[in-house]
């Protein structure tokens, strides 16, 4: 199953994806409502099942 972690910040937002065995190359979003959208289409064609993340203060909410 795939997972992914996400680094939730103030003006951007890492993401990787861990398939088991390895993980993808992090790549990054900004917390504008367009690149949240793009970031829950990218986990969606990836086939991630799961999400974890870690954020600085309230930032986490849109996410």
């Amino acid at each position: 199953m795939k997972t992914s972690g996400l680094d939730v910040y103030k003006d951007s937002i890492f993401c990787a994806i861990y398939d088991g065995k390895s993980y993808s190359v992090v790549k990054e979003f900004s917390t504008t409502t367009g690149s949240i959208r793009s970031l829950g289409d990218y986990l969606k064609s990836e086939k991630v099942k799961r999400v974890d993340m870690e954020s600085t203060s309230t930032y986490w909410i849109p996410i």
